[in-house]
């Protein structure tokens, strides 16, 4: 494929792969970001990159309790999702594993495979498809480190997969190469991470109190706090969000309606 590829404007892009959520604990929530190669390499993403490799800082929306300098680290990383906005793509699943649960002549192996291989090929199919026709686009796909990826080699069939469909759909895509990376050692992936985890509190919109735990409330006011930006609440409100209830499709929502929902029990 890649003679082809030489005869057009060809397009590189990384696109970055995480989830928040497993089994019981819901919403389960898979995410896929789509972020141009050059963009990607601009100065100011890449000193952030630098210092997650270098463990100076982490950014992990599980583990955020209202720390002063890990709420900094968030805010930069939202403040440079905000500057490159145009480049930047989004989009989510909400799957609802009860009902994959209760599909009982069928494993958790099973299971495992339709919700890792499925819907990421679902998500990050619809990051690189459909661009111009005088254009090509090249992805390289980043994923987080983990048991059931590694299982399920992900990483080897999400290229296959992909690849299959460019090529029985006359699509214009090649998925070149998918890697795995561990926890706080690529920046799209934390960004991915914490867009989800956003979206996440947003969904729960937990009610808060003297009983909630302060990891609860802590980012329960990081939510509302960045929602003040205008231009990060559109964005938001704009993403590509799915949700599949054991149907043949994924239906599509406007994800403004969590946010207005959030907003009203938790500022008024």
């Amino acid at each position: 494929m890649s003679h082809l590829f030489n005869a057009f404007h060809t397009r590189e892009i990384n696109v970055f792969f995480d989830e928040s959520g497993k089994g019981d604990d819901r919403p389960n929530l898979l995410g896929s970001l789509s972020i141009p190669k050059k963009i990607y390499e601009q100065d100011d993403i890449q000193y952030m990159n630098y210092f997650l490799k270098k463990k100076i800082f982490k950014i992990h929306w599980k583990n955020y309790n209202g720390n002063e300098f890990a709420k900094e680290n968030i805010l930069n990383l939202i403040d440079i999702f905000i500057m490159y906005k145009e480049f930047i793509k989004l989009n989510v699943i909400n799957y609802h594993y009860g009902f994959l649960k209760g599909q009982e002549l069928f494993s958790k192996k099973d299971r495992d495979a339709t919700i890792y291989s499925k819907f990421p090929e679902r998500l990050i199919y619809g990051l690189i498809r459909g661009y111009g026709g005088d254009m090509r686009v090249s992805a390289n796909i980043y994923i987080d480190k983990s048991t059931e990826y590694e299982t399920l080699e992900l990483d080897k069939t999400l290229i296959s997969t992909l690849n299959s469909h460019s090529l029985y759909r006359g699509e214009k895509f090649y998925a070149k190469e998918c890697y795995m990376f561990p926890k706080n050692s690529e920046i799209g992936l934390e960004l991915t991470d914490v867009l989800l985890g956003l979206i996440r509190t947003i969904i729960r919109n937990p009610t808060v109190n003297d009983k909630t735990s302060k990891i609860e409330q802590a980012k329960v006011r990081l939510t509302i706090e960045l929602l003040k930006n205008p231009e990060f609440k559109e964005i938001l409100s704009n993403i590509k969000y799915y949700e599949w209830r054991g149907n043949k499709e994924l239906s599509f929502i406007h994800f403004s309606d969590y946010i207005s929902a959030f907003l009203v029990k938790q500022t008024w």
